[in-house]
């Protein structure tokens, strides 16, 4: 394996393991996952990249609550594999339209799909996939979130 490529997964597995945070709402566990696709015309490869959003309550309950919530926001390839550990973001009322099944985050309008707990499992024990891609180092835009491993043990308590 060239050496370029054994420096990015390098790179890749530290920033995954680097990520580290409280769970959302004070000690609460992460139980919900969505995959979410781009509601708009995407650019490029965009279509590629599809976020997976884990949530400590369902969307449906987040739009219910008049503050917003801490929720894990991962950058997957095309839901083989972590392609970027992104952090935490605040989703609330005003980003949720429940009944057109669509969240807003960073200027963004996806829809969701609701994901088993073994479907999150797969893709967090197993975050290089199985399709070889390429994982440029991405600053942060977001606070970090928990250790792969704490979400991982959130999402083993479910099955």
């Amino acid at each position: 394996m060239p050496l370029r490529t054994i420096g990015l997964v390098i790179a890749a597995a530290f920033c995954l393991t680097a990520a580290g945070g409280d769970s959302p709402g004070h000690g609460s566990s992460y139980r919900h996952g969505y995959y979410l696709f781009l509601a708009g015309t995407s650019n490029g490869c965009e279509d590629c990249y599809i976020p997976l959003l884990l949530t400590g309550k369902s969307i449906e309950e987040l739009e219910k609550n008049p503050t917003a919530d801490d929720c894990v926001l991962i950058t997957t390839f095309e839901r083989d594999s972590i392609w970027h550990y992104d952090g935490l973001v605040p989703i609330g009322q005003s980003e949720i339209n429940e009944a057109e099944r669509k969240v807003r985050i960073s200027n963004k309008t996806y829809r969701y799909q609701e994901i088993g707990a073994s479907e999150v499992l797969s893709l967090l024990e197993n975050p290089s996939g199985k399709i070889p891609i390429s994982r440029p180092y991405l600053p942060a835009r977001y606070p970090p979130g928990p250790e792969l491993k704490q979400l991982i043990a959130d999402f083993k308590t479910l099955q």
